[in-house]
Parts: C-alpha cells; sequence; structure tokens
C-alpha cells in the first residue's frame, strides 16, 4: 500500500467503529500511517482512543 506521499502504508484504518450497546465508542475512523511516521492519538477523556488503540492491537474486536 503506498500513501498519497508516496510512502509505504504499515499502518492502514478504513471506517474503524465500535459500539458498546447503543452508546458508540468509535465511530468510523479512517486513518494511516506511512513508513517512517510518527503517529498519535490526540483527544478529550472519553474519545475512544484507548478504545481504538485496543482494536488495533487485536483485543478488541471492532462492531
Amino acid at each position: 500500500m503506498i500513501n498519497q506521499k508516496g510512502k509505504s502504508m504499515v499502518i492502514k484504518v478504513e471506517n474503524l467503529s465500535k459500539r458498546f450497546g447503543d452508546f458508540v465508542a468509535v465511530n468510523n475512523i479512517t486513518s494511516g500511517v506511512g513508513k517512517g511516521e510518527i503517529f498519535g492519538f490526540l483527544g478529550a477523556n472519553g474519545a475512544g482512543k484507548t478504545t481504538a488503540m485496543r482494536m488495533l492491537c487485536g483485543l478488541s474486536q471492532p462492531t
């Protein structure tokens, strides 16, 4: 996979979502990280950062 800057993609996420019953913890995240890039999650408490990372690491299943 190649990103818009011509770098090889090492992580690619499209429409990542997680629901807990009626509560939407993560809603349609689309992002990517190219080879050699540094990436971080920024957001308020309860924004879904940890939930997204748990899904990316395979510790939780997307819904």
